[in-house]
């Protein structure tokens, strides 16, 4: 039990920092982007950190904005199937977890799809959409779900 405890302690960690790095590189992403894009000074200081980020145009930063978020999806998605596999005892919720990520990937880009072809741009509701279902897989929700489901699992598959 208190190995248990300590690995769930550890993931809610792991969750936290990559929460936090996610945060701080999109906000000020977001700001060198906002600077370049109304050609003034940043609204705030730009961390050394993220100075890197002030050599490249605005159109290169806003497209490389998708791929910076499959790159945190995946860590978080290999933050959720590591704790599923290690906090439960069964391969069944892993399985669901992926599948969740799949569905999630699945209608996020069916929806840019549809915001595309449809409109023409990838700044309606149907971009929205698809970076809420990517904040959903940016997360520990899903597997918190499956993680408080497992003992509901574990009943149903005894009765």
């Amino acid at each position: 039990m208190k190995q248990k405890i300590k690995l769930i302690f550890l993931f809610l960690l792991a969750f936290a920092i990559v929460g936090y790095i996610r945060e701080f590189f999109f906000v000020h992403l977001n700001i060198i982007m906002y600077s370049k894009y109304y050609q003034n000074a940043p609204a705030r200081p730009i961390p050394t950190s993220m100075m890197f980020f002030t050599k490249f145009s605005y159109d290169a930063l806003y497209y490389s904005k998708y791929i910076y978020t499959l790159v945190f999806t995946l860590l978080f998605f290999v933050l959720n199937y590591f704790s599923m596999i290690k906090l439960t005892a069964g391969k069944y919720l892993s399985k669901i977890l992926v599948y969740s990520y799949l569905i999630l990937f699945m209608l996020a880009g069916f929806s840019l799809l549809a915001g595309y072809f449809i409109n023409g741009r990838l700044q309606d509701d149907e971009y929205t959409l698809s970076r809420w279902l990517m904040g959903i897989a940016q997360s520990p929700i899903i597997c918190l779900i499956l993680l408080a489901s497992e003992k509901l699992y574990h009943k149903t598959t005894l009765s």
